[in-house]
């Protein structure tokens, strides 16, 4: 077993001989491990998931700033390439391009005819005293029509910044992100009250847009819990949830760029828990995604302790093509750093709990020195776009939650690069 995850976290990092790496360590009693220490980093020790491996490596996710380069023939195969640093802007530009693509193999294809005029309509609208709120439904696809809520300041002036309100894991849907979550005699819980990103924003000056996910609020499958899409997956095996979701999302960022109230160039997504791992991903893909805070959403499967979370068999099913790589024991062909740096140079800010996805406090010896390499990489990608400061990762070990702080640090990050 321990030559197993010594061999998985190496393939892993792409960091082996391959690429002509120094790696060096030592296993130490009691489950501990020593890697080499990098310029202002001293050794660290990890938890007993990686007890007895020496050779971890210390830039984990350096492959980040690596490509393969060649003479202009090389993809005729008839001359030799190389693994090297990314040393230009048109460099990173061709590896942004095959990241996506490969993205997009994961994701799944749509069968044809997806793709329809929006059809929008306003339902309702109720005055909330300081904002006004709407719902408007429109369609993701021929016959699938669903509606969101758009909360409107009534100080906004006009056209002005947007923010679409991803929400977590939850049954309630975009009630929670508007201030309805769930409840214990009658009273909004502090968890829910939390997440209602949507009712905080718009009180912040922020026209907020937040639909629901497929499986949640409206959109849950008769007879199944929440978040349970298998009835999608059945149906649409050249696809996949992740995928799904992604389509739906931009659909309502083509939604939001029709309300009068919207600048179409200041529009920001905000998530917590799944609506972060969502952001991650639409920033990835979407340019129109202008700025973006995730918070305790975004995990590397790299370092992940089962990496099936994104690829399950049953209840949410996300990129069921990711799971020959898990039972292969190998590495997925596009992570969360990789993803990260995709949102390159647009402001993003990514908040994480370093004892979230099955860690505990006591595996920060691990977990830290992971997320700061994972960082340190994604900040590369910016500086060489002229952009180092408009990526910001903040690491707590609060667990997962999207605590008052963090929310603050969150709005200001809206306010600093979207009004």
């Amino acid at each position: 077993m321990k030559n197993y995850r010594r061999s998985f976290i190496k393939k892993c990092a792409g960091l082996s001989a391959l690429l002509g790496f120094s790696l060096s360590g030592r296993g130490a009693a009691g489950g501990s491990l020593t890697a080499r220490p990098t310029s202002d980093k001293k050794t660290f020790v990890t938890a007993h998931f990686f007890s007895g491996n020496g050779d971890v490596p210390e830039d984990l996710f350096g492959d980040l700033c690596l490509m393969r380069k060649g003479s202009p023939q090389m993809t005729y195969s008839g001359s030799p390439t190389t693994i090297e640093p990314i040393a230009t802007r048109e460099e990173w530009l061709v590896k942004k391009q095959a990241l996506r693509d490969i993205f997009t193999m994961i994701l799944g294809y749509p069968p044809p005819g997806q793709d329809c005029s929006l059809s929008i309509k306003i339902e309702s609208e109720k005055d909330q005293g300081d904002y006004t709120e709407r719902r408007v439904s429109y369609l993701l696809s021929p016959g699938e029509r669903v509606a969101s809520l758009v909360l409107v300041p009534k100080s906004a002036r006009k056209p002005g910044p947007a923010v679409l309100t991803i929400h977590p894991t939850t049954k309630d849907g975009k009630e929670q992100t508007v201030g309805r979550g769930e409840k214990i005699d009658g009273q909004v819980t502090p968890a829910a009250q939390r997440r209602a990103y949507g009712l905080h924003l718009v009180r912040r000056g922020y026209v907020t847009f937040s639909p629901d996910l497929l499986g949640a609020g409206e959109r849950i499958y008769a007879g199944r819990r929440e978040f349970d899409n298998q009835p999608f997956i059945d149906a649409h095996p050249t696809w996949s949830g992740t995928g799904k979701d992604l389509w739906d999302l931009r659909r309502a960022i083509d939604v939001m760029q029709t309300i009068p109230e919207i600048d179409p160039e200041r529009i920001a997504s905000i998530g917590h828990s799944q609506g972060a791992g969502l952001t991650c991903y639409l920033a990835a893909i979407d340019e129109r995604v202008k700025v973006a805070v995730s918070n305790c959403g975004v995990w590397p499967a790299r370092i992940h302790r089962n990496p099936f979370h994104q690829a399950r068999t049953q209840w949410w099913t996300g990129q069921p093509a990711n799971r020959p790589f898990c039972y292969a024991g190998k590495p997925f062909p596009i992570d969360d750093h990789e993803l990260l740096a995709l949102a390159a140079p647009r402001p993003y800010l990514n908040i994480s709990a370093l004892n979230d996805s099955g860690f505990k406090p006591e595996d920060e010896a691990f977990t830290r020195p992971a997320w700061e390499n994972l960082g340190s990489n994604v900040k590369k990608i910016y500086a060489l776009l002229g952009a180092k400061d408009r990526f910001e990762l903040r690491l707590h070990l609060d667990a997962h939650d999207f605590h008052d702080p963090m929310r603050e640090l969150a709005y200001a990050f809206l306010d600093r690069h979207l009004k």
